[in-house]
């Protein structure tokens, strides 16, 4: 109750507000994708000779052709901003958010690359599946269930820092909350989804 009185007073703040959006931009989903991808590549010890072919067919599909996409559709006015916060307006990018997603997949099968960067954006294809389904009826919140997703598979590599990963998810859900893109409802069903599917996904297909 505290929590809820504290948030509903900093949506009034001009000040709180902008650092929500900073955070936002921070902790954006695109940003965590290439986070993710970067650093499982690079710093973890995998079996594969082409780690630059593999991140840039990870970041092209994943980041850069998602992005291509809202900008093309708020060029075409078919979304009103490049956040695209209306709901209803989130399906189309999502759809083709999700068929990159799934040609990313694909390409990184058929190269054999390591099973868990395919996990990884095998992941991302169910889970943009998952807030299509979601988002016809309801807003939930992407940007906490990508950092939900992305801690959830640091968490089943080894990197077991509850504290920190705690205070991110805590942080995302305020940042959003103080930018009024979502309830405080939302951003925790997009945790709570993360968590569940990104893990279950990964321990039953790919590790």
């Amino acid at each position: 109750m505290l929590f809820e009185k504290f948030l509903a007073i900093s949506q009034n703040s001009i000040m709180l507000k902008n650092i929500g959006i900073s955070i936002s931009y921070l902790l954006h989903p695109m940003v965590i994708s290439t986070l993710t991808f970067w650093f499982v590549i690079y710093q973890m010890t995998l079996t594969t000779d082409e780690p630059n072919l593999i991140f840039f067919i990870s970041f092209f599909f994943s980041t850069l052709l998602p992005i291509v996409v809202v900008l093309y559709l708020k060029n075409q006015s078919l979304v009103s901003d490049i956040d695209v916060s209306n709901r209803k307006e989130r399906l189309l990018p999502m759809a083709f958010g999700a068929l990159s997603f799934l040609i990313g997949f694909i390409i990184l099968r058929q190269i054999n690359s390591p099973m868990i960067i395919q996990g990884i954006m095998f992941c991302n294809l169910i889970n943009t599946i998952l807030m299509w389904l979601i988002t016809k009826h309801w807003k939930i919140s992407i940007h906490t269930l990508s950092i939900a997703s992305a801690l959830t598979i640091f968490w089943i590599l080894g990197f077991e820092y509850a504290i920190i990963m705690s205070l991110l998810l805590i942080l995302t859900i305020i940042a959003r909350i103080l930018t009024k893109a979502h309830t405080l409802s939302q951003a925790l069903v997009g945790i709570i989804v993360g968590i569940i599917t990104t893990y279950s996904q990964l321990i039953l297909f790919f590790l």
